[in-house]
C-alpha cells in the first residue's frame, strides 16, 4: 500500500479514527465499517487490502503525521492537513471507477471468463478447433458452454462483434487499448496486465490500475440493456458480490412488512435485520420513511452541521429516545440526497 493511497482515504476532510478505516480495507462486514465506509466516501476501497497488518498501516499513518501530510489530535482522531490536500490536488493519480464493494470479490473470475469467451468465440469464427482453451477449470467451461450454448454460432459471432465494439467505444483509448491487447483468440495471443503496466513502479500501483479499468467496464457492462448477451453472462458472478442473507431480507420489503415481522419469518434477531436494511440502504433504494420515525426526523432535520460529523451519544444526551439504526438510516438518506444534488 502508498503513502498517497491512504491520503485519498482522508481527502473528505473529517476527522476520523483509523481503526474502523482499517478494517474496511481488510474486509471486515460489518455494518459499523460498511456506514463508515459510506459516511467518508471510502465504501469502493472495501477489502482492497485483505494481507494488511495493522502494524503497517499504523506505521504508514505514522510516516503520514511524521511529513505533516496528517495529523493527528489528543484523542486520536486523524485529519488530513492542508500540506496533504496540496499534494493530492497535484498528483496525476487518479482512480475514479474503482468499485471493490460491488465487484471486489469477483472482479477477476469476471475479467478470466470474460477472456475465455473471446478466444472462444474468435475461434468458432474461423471453424478453427485446434487450440489450447484459455481454461481448463470445469467452473468456466461448463458455464461457457451453457452460455453459448443459448444462441446460434451465427449470432454469437455477431453479437460479441457488437457488443464489444459498444463497450470500448465507451472506454477511453488508454482503457480500450489495454483490454484489446489481452485477449486472446485465432492467431493472437494476448498479454498479461502486468507486462501491459510494467512501466508503473509499484505493484500496488499495477493492482489500482487494473481493477480502475476493470470496475469502469463491469459498470458499463452492468449499464447495457438488460437482454445484452454479456450482461447476462456476468450477472451470476456479480451477485456473489451481496451479501445472500441481505438478499433474501430485501424479498421481504415490497411486503410493507414490519423489522419485527420479518425477523420472526426469518428466525432471526431484530438487530440482524437492522443490520441488513442498513446495508441495502448504501447503495439501494429503501422506504426510508417507513422505519424513519417523525420525531427522529424532527429531531435531526434542525441539526446544520455536516451529518459525517454527529456524534450520536452526544445526540442521545439531548434526546434520549433517538433509536441507533434510525438515526444511521437518516444520515445515509440525508447523504444519498446531498450527493444527487452535486451530480451534474
Amino acid at each position: 500500500m502508498e503513502p498517497h493511497f491512504i491520503l485519498t482515504l482522508f481527502q473528505h476532510g473529517y476527522k476520523v479514527r483509523t481503526s474502523t478505516l482499517y478494517h474496511l480495507l481488510k474486509g471486515k462486514r460489518t455494518s459499523s465499517v460498511l456506514v463508515y465506509g459510506f459516511l467518508y466516501e471510502n465504501l469502493r476501497f472495501f477489502q482492497l487490502c485483505p494481507e494488511l497488518s495493522e502494524q503497517e498501516f499504523n506505521r504508514q499513518i505514522h510516516t503520514l503525521n511524521e511529513a505533516q501530510l496528517l495529523v493527528t489530535d489528543l484523542t486520536g482522531e486523524v485529519q488530513i492537513t492542508t500540506q496533504g490536500k496540496r499534494l493530492l490536488s497535484e498528483s496525476d493519480q487518479s482512480i475514479h471507477w474503482l468499485d471493490n464493494y460491488r465487484f471486489g470479490k469477483t472482479d477477476e473470475e469476471i475479467w478470466r471468463f470474460l477472456q475465455f469467451l473471446v478466444q472462444v468465440t474468435s475461434h468458432l469464427s474461423y471453424g478453427d478447433k485446434e487450440y489450447i482453451p484459455l481454461e481448463q477449470s470445469p467452473f468456466y467451461q461448463v458455464y461457457l458452454k451453457r452460455r453459448i450454448a443459448s444462441v446460434s454460432k451465427k449470432q454469437l459471432i455477431q453479437t460479441m462483434k457488437a457488443e464489444w465494439h459498444f463497450l470500448l467505444s465507451r472506454l477511453s483509448k488508454s482503457e480500450a487499448d489495454y483490454f484489446a491487447q489481452q485477449f486472446s483468440g485465432y492467431q493472437q495471443t494476448g498479454k498479461i496486465a502486468v507486462q501491459i503496466l510494467q512501466k508503473e513502479s509499484t505493484p500496488f500501483e499495477q493492482l489500482l490500475i487494473k481493477k480502475d479499468r476493470l470496475h469502469h467496464l463491469l459498470y458499463e457492462i452492468e449499464n447495457m440493456p438488460k437482454e445484452t448477451f454479456l450482461k447476462k453472462s456476468i450477472q451470476p458472478f456479480i451477485t456473489k458480490n451481496d451479501n445472500q442473507s441481505m438478499n433474501q431480507t430485501k424479498s421481504y420489503l415490497h411486503q410493507e412488512t414490519s423489522i419485527e415481522t420479518i425477523a420472526q419469518q426469518r428466525g432471526m434477531k431484530k438487530s440482524t435485520i437492522q443490520d441488513h436494511l442498513l446495508e441495502l440502504a448504501l447503495t439501494e433504494e429503501i422506504p426510508f420513511e417507513h422505519y424513519i420515525s417523525k420525531e427522529t426526523y424532527r429531531f435531526l432535520d434542525q441539526l446544520s452541521s455536516p451529518c459525517p460529523q454527529w456524534i450520536y451519544r452526544s445526540l442521545k444526551q439531548e434526546n434520549e429516545q433517538l433509536d441507533y439504526f434510525e438515526y444511521r438510516l437518516y444520515q445515509i438518506e440525508k447523504l444519498k440526497k446531498e450527493r444527487a444534488d452535486k451530480l451534474p
